[in-house]
């Protein structure tokens, strides 16, 4: 099933005393790039979540929030820097010394110094919660996945209504080319007896010129070719892989095919229908940007 590359997905999920909050945005690029805002004990298992994300995600700018609110079981240890307390009376006493200033230092004054009362970091994190981040990291990536799904169904059919404009034009222009190629017969045949003149030229000799300027501006090749595109581009739509590179480069080969249709025109309708062809191409271009 063909998918868009937008997407949206958030999510809650309780744990203990705790709200676990996830969002995650995706939008258009050429490359996964994954950009993801954490709470500062979760950082250790940020490419964990990456990866995971990876897995489910071929490509596109993913930004993801994560936040946890709410009261821990278990508070986090407090501890007195005694260490930095030392150093910081040694310190003061010292520079007391040298100024020959009376040395008056309470225990208060110390206490009220940076960093002397720090949180003792967790060595482990709760398995539990990480557990559940990724139960809800998983359920929030469906409903993105689900999200791109019911876009690329859209597009889909936008698609499809692009390239059955241009598949009827095309076979509008074969028709023509094919109604036209026995008065362009006659034409090259006239021009080639006015611009020899008097000057005696073999009937069969002056057939295969004609035929030769006729095959010049034969376009049956291109549209086979335009058509195969066409129906390798229904293929893809129809593909459960990735294939938004694929399209990009049919629609490169398609414009080449259009643009050598219009080369060869020589008559007018041709002409408008080519540049009917390019719009539709064009806004097909356009679709297939946000198509993963």
């Amino acid at each position: 099933m063909l998918q868009s590359m937008t997407g949206y997905g958030k999510k809650e999920m309780l744990h203990g005393q705790q709200t676990i909050t996830l969002e995650l945005e995706v939008c258009n690029s050429r490359f996964l790039e994954i950009s993801l805002r954490l709470p500062e004990m979760l950082l250790p298992y940020e490419e964990e979540f990456k990866r995971q994300i990876g897995a489910r995600l071929a490509r596109g700018r993913v930004r993801g929030v994560l936040a946890i609110n709410g009261n821990e079981t278990t508070p986090p240890p407090l501890f007195l820097n005694t260490d930095l307390l030392h150093r910081y009376y040694s310190h003061l006493k010292e520079i007391a010394r040298e100024l020959e200033l009376p040395f008056e230092v309470k225990l208060t004054d110390l206490l009220t110094l940076p960093d002397i009362f720090q949180v003792e970091p967790q060595k482990h994190l709760d398995e539990g919660l990480i557990a559940a981040i990724k139960t809800l990291l998983t359920q929030v990536l469906e409903e993105v996945v689900a999200m791109r799904q019911r876009e690329g169904a859209f597009l889909a059919q936008d698609l499809r209504h692009h390239l059955q404009l241009i598949h009827t034009k095309a076979q509008t222009i074969k028709e023509i080319a094919q109604q036209n190629r026995q008065t362009l017969f006659s034409h090259f045949q006239k021009y080639l007896r006015e611009l020899l003149g008097d000057i005696e030229l073999d009937e069969n000799r002056l057939l295969q010129e004609v035929a030769w300027m006729i095959k010049k501006l034969d376009i049956t090749e291109e549209c086979a070719r335009l058509q195969s595109h066409l129906e390798q581009f229904e293929h893809f739509l129809r593909s459960d892989e990735p294939v938004g590179k694929k399209l990009n480069f049919l629609i490169q080969e398609m414009n080449r095919e259009i643009t050598t249709l219009g080369t060869k025109a020589e008559n007018a309708s041709v002409s408008h229908l080519v540049v009917d062809l390019k719009d539709e191409l064009e806004k097909i271009r356009e679709q297939i940007q946000n198509i993963l």
